[in-house]
């Protein structure tokens, strides 16, 4: 998901500077393959660390706004940190079943916070013609059924790069 978010980011986001944040440096290399201007590995960084490194690339510590394709915990807990005041976060991952976070940094700086499974008939029509148009780059992986299990344990390690469908036969 995260490398269509990158990519509809750059599409749509109205000449937004793109940062991707991963916790690998091949995930970061799709991400920029597909429009993003930057990318910071946030594996084992404090927030500090990924503010520096955001600083040092853009020339602010914070976000306007993130897309948190994981969905985790720990991710939107740091995505919480890094949005700047009146800054919104989307979760579309589902890595979770809970979030937690400190409400009076939420509060005090106006952050919003909203989920999103899917957008309405607009949007499907909105991204379909993108990728009608060819503007959507695909990176998919066949795999087989009887691979199923060793394929899921590697999407839950985060080591799936891109979408994964099931053949059969």
């Amino acid at each position: 998901m995260g490398s269509y978010a990158v990519q509809y980011a750059k599409l749509l986001g109205g000449g937004a500077t793109v940062v991707a944040l991963a916790r690998t440096d091949s995930k970061l290399d799709v991400a920029k393959e597909n429009g993003a201007d930057h990318g910071i590995n946030v594996r084992d960084k404090a927030t500090e660390a990924i503010q520096d490194e955001l600083e040092r690339l853009t020339g602010r510590r914070t976000i306007h706004a993130i897309l948190d394709c994981v969905g985790s915990e720990p991710s939107i807990s740091m995505g919480f940190d890094l949005l700047g005041p009146e800054g919104a976060l989307a979760a579309v991952g589902l890595m979770s079943q809970r979030v937690e976070h400190r409400q009076f940094p939420f509060v005090g700086t106006e952050l919003s916070y909203i989920g999103s499974f899917w957008g309405n008939h607009l949007d499907l029509v909105e991204v379909l013609s993108l990728a009608e148009a060819g503007l959507v780059k695909h990176n998919v992986t066949k795999v087989r059924l009887e691979d199923i299990n060793e394929n899921l344990d590697a999407l839950g390690r985060g080591d799936v790069i891109g979408r994964q469908v099931i053949v059969f036969g």
